[in-house]
């Protein structure tokens, strides 16, 4: 089985950050959490304007630090958030547009293993060398260490099927790590 496709900055992050708890469904509480404390400062503001001040604070001893906490949340969600997209900006400026890991690529799998090629040349990899075979919602990642994998888009494939026959039969060659 072959493949040819080319690696941009952002499967380059997906690299990065694929063992981050950035899954969607991470994703889906953040959005929650944010609109659920944004609801209730909304309704904490439409209260105040409602009543013409905030007297209403006074009324009733908990709201003040109640109105602190949301404040103090959403200031740490923003914060948090903007530390995250700048952290993944930074990462996808990492890679040299001239360098090995953007551009074309070319990846065959064999009984033995697979040949890689780019920019920088063509190796053999042993199925022997991958510790880990990762798939996530859009790419495949052949790990040979911690940090080093080879990066299969999702995009490359004809087919949803190609894909699942590429990952069964590295999955059969992988002894190990496999999710």
């Amino acid at each position: 089985m072959q493949l040819e496709f080319d690696l941009t900055r952002d499967d380059y992050a997906a690299l990065t950050f694929a063992r981050s708890p950035g899954t969607v469904a991470t994703r889906k509480r953040w959005l929650l959490l944010a609109g659920l404390l944004s609801l209730v400062a909304l309704l904490m503001a439409l209260l105040t304007f409602l009543t013409g001040g905030t007297a209403w604070l006074d009324d009733a001893p908990l709201l003040r630090p109640l109105l602190y906490l949301i404040g103090g949340s959403l200031g740490a969600f923003a914060l948090v958030s903007a530390l995250v997209a700048g952290l993944r900006l930074w990462v996808r400026r990492l890679p040299r547009d001239d360098g090995a890991t953007l551009g074309r690529h070319q990846i065959e799998l064999c009984e033995e293993g697979f040949h890689v090629e780019g920019r920088s040349g063509r190796a053999f990899v042993r199925w022997s060398a991958v510790v880990e075979l990762l798939e996530v919602e859009a790419h495949v990642f052949l790990y040979v260490d911690r940090m080093m994998a080879y990066v299969i888009p999702k995009r490359a494939f004809a087919s949803p099927g190609e894909c699942a026959r590429f990952v069964d039969f590295a999955k059969k060659h992988v002894g190990v790590g496999t999710r």
